[in-house]
């Protein structure tokens, strides 16, 4: 993650991103969208946000936002074990891909999206984005990773990849303390 993002976008496609926002779910939990604000930053770190958007949110917005994240991260946890999705995860992934996406506009000499509804919009394409996955081959790869329960796609060509950051999150920790007890067997017996 550099400096300009607060948000790490890895779990492999926006809407496995957006269950992110909500951290350590295997410890206490932390969440990374506590008000309006905080979520129309990450919409618009996520590259959702409508060009023409003021950048506001309201309370309710925020606990559809909420709702939804939390649709989409039970839907990827059945497809983890095979399991059939629930109906009401399933009509809140529907209902809320309903509303009309952000549509281009060429303004001031570029294309930018522009929204009448730019939350509702937002949320469209992350519904979408987690309906696409789920209803594909791909949701074969929706990992959870065993260090911190973060839920991604795995994208890697052998399909193997197991945590949330190899290079630096739990992936890398399981490396160093696989190292760190080599080093000590290989010093015990040698």
């Amino acid at each position: 993650m550099d400096s300009d993002h607060l948000h790490a976008f890895i779990a492999g496609t926006p809407a496995l991103d957006f269950v992110d926002t909500y951290r350590s779910r295997a410890g206490v939990g932390r969440e990374r969208l506590p008000d309006p604000a905080a979520l129309v930053a990450w919409l618009n770190e996520a590259g959702l946000w409508a060009a023409n958007a003021p950048r506001t949110a309201s309370p309710a917005q925020l606990l559809a936002a909420h709702a939804l994240r939390e649709a989409i991260h039970r839907c990827a946890l059945s497809a983890i074990a095979s399991a059939p999705f629930a109906g009401d995860d399933l009509a809140r992934l529907n209902d809320a891909a309903r509303h009309p996406p952000p549509r281009p506009c060429f303004r001031g000499g570029q294309l930018v999206q522009v929204s009448a509804s730019p939350v509702e919009a937002a949320l469209s394409r992350l519904a979408e984005d987690a309906l696409v996955l789920l209803a594909s081959p791909r949701r074969a790869r929706i990992r959870r990773c065993p260090g911190c329960a973060m839920v991604f796609e795995d994208t890697s060509r052998p399909g193997s990849r197991q945590w949330c950051s190899s290079s630096q999150g739990c992936g890398n920790r399981a490396k160093v303390r696989a190292h760190r007890a080599r080093r000590t067997r290989d010093t015990a017996t040698g």
